[in-house]
């Protein structure tokens, strides 16, 4: 059986280039921030990053703000033990997955911003 719905190329038209850490690859705690292992360098993954609706924010009873994220992708990520989106010097922690890709080829993950005062670096 194939896909019902194919969102490859929506997804693919509104990608953005992130960086993927994945808490387990190695690395060690330095001041309260996770710093990965150097041998091991963040992974590059292609996704739609977009805002989180207003009315999963209300949903959520608190748990989401206007700062947090959707990231939809054809690329699965591993939640465990942690893993985090980097984009534009903008830290997320990867929370929760929804799986579509059985019947619409794509990942859907609820990003928490880990940081509340971080700005990206300008050149």
């Amino acid at each position: 059986m194939g896909l019902l719905y194919d969102f490859t190329r929506l997804i693919e038209k509104y990608s953005v280039s992130c960086e993927l850490i994945r808490e387990s690859g190695g690395g060690s705690y330095v001041g309260g921030n996770w710093i990965p292992d150097p041998a091991k360098p963040p992974e590059t993954v292609e996704g739609a990053l977009i805002p989180m609706k207003d009315q999963k924010i209300y949903q959520s009873g608190g748990t989401y703000t206007q700062n947090d994220r959707e990231f939809i992708t054809v690329t699965a990520i591993l939640l465990e033990p942690a893993a985090y989106v980097i984009f534009q010097g903008i830290k997320y922690h990867v929370e929760s997955e929804n799986d579509y890709s059985i019947y619409a080829g794509f990942h859907d993950y609820n990003l928490k911003r880990v940081e509340a005062f971080d700005r990206a670096e300008t050149n």
